[in-house]
């Protein structure tokens, strides 16, 4: 490439103006075609390419029409699915019959004997334009479409030009050379025309538009960027509707593409993404002339590392083929280019004096500034990811190895938290939910003299009713109200539901082979009669009401993935009894629906309690059993259980600024030496205080 490009030019002629970019169309498809490896797959496609061609009118004119290429009828049913359901027309079972339809034996040897290759299908869209549309619509104005030097269009007129008198008038590939030569052709949107004869006229270039006045059914096949083409307007109160498609060179035929490698995407799309598609549809080994050679110390020692730089930082390409041009018509400026912090300099300086010129300021240079802004917020980002010295906790950044040369570290050792996050005292009204595990919080929180929130306990002998584990008197209660144990979060959401009456929810109650009655949402509390359970409802509904509109902190232990869903909707606190299973079925929550069950019983509480926080856990005692094992072993069903909860409490915590994570799941399982007790289930009271002792550093003040 010449390092003398000529620079922008402003032409008037008959009163148009016109604003050229000579010669851009090197630099932009000198992107493509290099810096995105287009080139390349041209030849990859060319080289696997088995099948014979004969000689066809696209090859040579970069255009052809096939009449009655789809049947009138099916144009109409497409128009009439598109106008009763714009989106569910963009189902890929919709592409799966219309690409079958339209790529038949006649496009298909006109497109491989284009290519020389087979092809794949990118995009594809239904299209209706109306006659409303102004002469400022990109689309009517003269122009090729920036991307790949070898790519085709496919457009399909649903109905035909008698109807509509809308047409796509084209240029051929001579004329167009010469309008890109001159720089007309990929200057800005908004400097394009409708009206370029008098420019033609200006530059001897020889303008005869040729037109189409495609019947209904009649498909263009034709190369964007070879040919420059406009749409033109339909008549006043007239629609046009047309099917399109984007082509580009394949190894592999389209069918084995579209069924094992890459379906194509509705609506046009930026050609850059299918950089990354195109090697996985691949037949033979990348070739070396692939490579993009990047020097050490950030030093740029070649043109092509520049034209990469520039392809990935800036979202226009028309802007980065100009900064190109810019860089190359100088030896001084490439002499400024010769490291990355230089080049990034040379590029600002230049995109300023863009914006302090006396001409209007172009929108997309704004666009620019803030992509290279972007550029270099991500690059910061890169270089201090994995430094030590910016942390809030130095280490928590490298895996601690207790035979390291000269920084031993036990994990034993560690607190597995990064920040601490002072949201209480001690006097704070605090509580908890949630499984066994959070029995053994609760436990601590009430001996090490916080302020526990109790507005529920089981005090009265003859009352009827039963809590596991506590007996009238006990000095530290199991839960803030009797709610029993939580082991899934649909239990949580269904804690808020019923205190703040949310929902309704049936009064089920369950008999026992042991003669005693179960309340399916509160598991580990029994009646020894129905009227015992009548008794107590209204009573424990107000009480878990005014715990939570009590409580500033609760603590949430989210314990199992799987959970048990009655018939109505709602769901068992646990697992079913003998005489359940007839109501149930069996659920493995997705992160998804995790994440929304917290959501809601946070979202319900704090309408209600506005200062209200809750600080997620995980549970790290593991399954007793797992409703899988046709297919997970216990083992392998715990670590995914646990792993869902583990991402969905991320995501709550990322999403609510008042949600906050503490790793007791993590410093069990990763960071305590012996933390089980004999069952290997349950973890020992050593292990609940250093649990404890580490949600006081990171949440309590003083």
């Amino acid at each position: 490439m010449s390092t003398h490009e000529k620079k922008r030019e402003v032409i008037e002629v008959d009163s148009h103006r016109y604003e050229l970019f000579p010669n851009n169309h090197l630099l932009l498809n000198k992107f493509y075609d290099q810096s995105f490896g287009y080139g390349a797959l041209n030849e990859r496609a060319k080289n696997a390419y088995q099948r014979s061609n004969i000689d066809t009118p696209l090859t040579s004119d970069h255009m052809h029409v096939l009449k009655e290429h789809l049947a009138p009828e099916i144009c109409q049913s497409i128009i009439s699915e598109f106008e009763q359901d714009p989106q569910g027309v963009q189902h890929d079972s919709v592409a799966q019959v219309l690409v079958e339809q339209v790529f038949n034996d006649s496009i298909d040897e006109q497109i491989r004997s284009y290519f020389n290759s087979e092809y794949c299908v990118f995009w594809w869209s239904i299209y209706k334009l109306d006659a409303d549309v102004d002469d400022a619509f990109y689309a009517a104005k003269w122009h090729c479409d920036g991307g790949p030097t070898n790519h085709l269009k496919v457009i399909t007129y649903l109905n035909g030009y008698d109807e509509h008198e809308s047409d796509t008038p084209f240029l051929d590939k001579e004329t167009t050379d010469e309008l890109k030569e001159i720089g007309y052709i990929f200057t800005e949107l908004d400097k394009r025309s409708n009206n370029i004869e008098p420019l033609c006229r200006h530059y001897n270039v020889n303008y005869q538009p040729k037109s189409l006045k495609p019947n209904v059914g009649d498909t263009i096949v034709f190369n964007a960027n070879q040919v420059a083409h406009r749409a033109l307007p339909p008549v006043k109160g007239k629609t046009r509707y047309v099917l399109n498609f984007c082509v580009l060179p394949s190894e592999l035929h389209w069918r084995e593409v579209m069924q094992n490698y890459f379906f194509p995407i509705y609506g046009c799309q930026d050609f850059r993404i299918f950089t990354e598609i195109s090697h996985k549809i691949t037949a033979n080994p990348i070739a070396d002339e692939d490579c993009f050679e990047i020097a050490t110390n950030h030093r740029i020692a070649n043109l092509q590392h520049i034209e990469y730089l520039l392809a990935n930082i800036f979202s226009n390409m028309s802007v980065a083929s100009r900064l190109l041009n810019h860089i190359t018509s100088n030896e001084s400026n490439l002499d400024e280019c010769n490291d990355l912090f230089a080049f990034l300099r040379f590029i600002k300086k230049t995109l300023i004096g863009q914006l302090q010129s006396d001409k209007m300021i172009q929108p997309e240079w704004i666009e620019a500034l803030g992509d290279i802004a972007q550029y270099e917020q991500n690059f910061a980002d890169a270089t201090s990811r994995y430094r030590v010295d910016n942390k809030p906790n130095s280490e928590a950044v490298f895996w601690p190895n207790p035979v390291h040369g000269q920084h031993p570290r036990s994990k034993f050792e560690l607190l597995p938290y990064v920040r601490k996050e002072p949201i209480m005292d001690i006097n704070t009204p605090i509580g908890s939910a949630g499984s066994c595990f959070a029995f053994e919080i609760a436990r601590y929180f009430q001996q090490e003299g916080y302020n526990y929130v109790v507005t529920e306990r089981n005090d009265v002998p003859n009352s009827g009713v039963l809590v596991d584990g506590y007996n009238p008197g006990d000095e530290y209660v199991k839960f803030c109200a009797n709610y029993g144990i939580l082991f899934n979060s649909p239990s949580f959401m269904q804690l808020a539901e019923r205190a703040f009456g949310t929902r309704h929810y049936n009064k089920l109650l369950f008999q026992s082979d042991a003669g005693y009655f179960i309340d399916p949402y509160r598991e580990g509390v029994v009646f020894n009669s129905k009227a015992a359970y009548l008794a107590d409802y209204d009573n424990h509904i107000e009480a878990v009401r005014q715990a939570l509109l009590t409580c500033k902190v609760f603590v949430v232990t989210l314990g199992l993935n799987e959970c048990w869903q009655l018939h109505d909707g709602t769901f068992l606190s646990r697992n079913p009894r003998e005489n359940m299973h007839h109501l149930v079925k069996h659920r493995t929550l997705t992160v998804q629906e995790n994440v929304e069950y917290i959501q809601r019983f946070f979202d319900i509480i704090k309408r209600h309690n506005p200062d209200f926080k809750l600080v997620i856990s995980v549970s790290p005692i593991p399954f007793l059993a797992t409703g899988r094992a046709d297919e997970q072993h216990i083992i392998s069903a715990n670590c995914h259980s646990k792993s869902v909860l583990r991402v969905a409490a991320d995501e709550l915590v990322a999403n609510n600024s008042d949600m906050y994570y503490l790793p007791s799941y993590e410093l069990v399982t990763e960071c305590t030496q012996e933390p089980w007790a004999p069952d290997t289930r349950h973890v020992k009271p050593e292990t609940v205080e250093r649990v404890v002792g580490m949600f006081k550093e990171i949440f309590v003040s003083g």
